[in-house]
């Protein structure tokens, strides 16, 4: 399982190839970032790197060329300077997982949670605790449906902390920890999509 996170979400990608059904611009976005990759896997760290080479050169290797853009003719419609006819550009969805995959986490594991904030750089929250135990970090706010009841009540009775230019995301966390507290929703419940 693959992700790319932005702004409006993260989108969920089966394997590394079907990222390039993203848009080109997209990719050529995605070659000049940093890649996240806290399971050391070598796989993405070559990958990352060909992409890289390859838009670097133009895209000239056709096994890691990513999606362009179809011409599709307007009906009906003419430029009134030349009398042509108008075209738009087609791209074909992304090929993106149609469901959420929820990552299994650890189970009342935040007795100890001294607070949580939202990490800048990586776009992640991180949970620091008060012992020498190893910070943990959340990618997507709802992977909290998957932790405990009292994890939860943890993160509800915390207030997340953030820069002000980066609330927005901060508060999606902040906000999907109020939402499970109050509908109860957590590892083990039953609770309907229809939330």
């Amino acid at each position: 399982m693959r992700f790319k996170k932005h702004e409006h979400g993260i989108q969920y990608f089966n394997s590394l190839l079907s990222s390039l059904s993203l848009p080109f611009y997209d990719v050529a976005a995605l070659s000049k970032l940093e890649l996240i990759n806290r399971l050391k896997y070598e796989g993405a760290i070559l990958f990352a790197r060909k992409i890289k080479i390859n838009q670097r050169i133009g895209w000239k290797d056709e096994l890691y060329k990513p999606q362009f853009p179809m011409y599709q003719q307007i009906k009906y419609t003419l430029d009134p300077s030349t009398n042509t006819a108008r075209y738009k550009l087609v791209y074909q969805p992304a090929r993106v997982m149609d469901k959420i995959p929820l990552m299994p986490m650890k189970q009342n594991f935040l007795e100890n949670m001294a607070l949580w904030c939202y990490d800048s750089d990586t776009h992640e929250v991180v949970i620091v605790f008060k012992d020498d135990q190893e910070n943990s970090r959340m990618l997507d706010p709802m992977w909290m449906v998957n932790m405990s009841a009292a994890d939860i009540n943890k993160l509800f009775r915390h207030d997340i902390f953030y820069e002000d230019k980066y609330a927005p995301q901060a508060l999606e966390f902040q906000r999907v920890a109020c939402f499970c507290f109050y509908r109860g929703i957590h590892a083990g419940s039953t609770w309907s999509a229809q939330y």
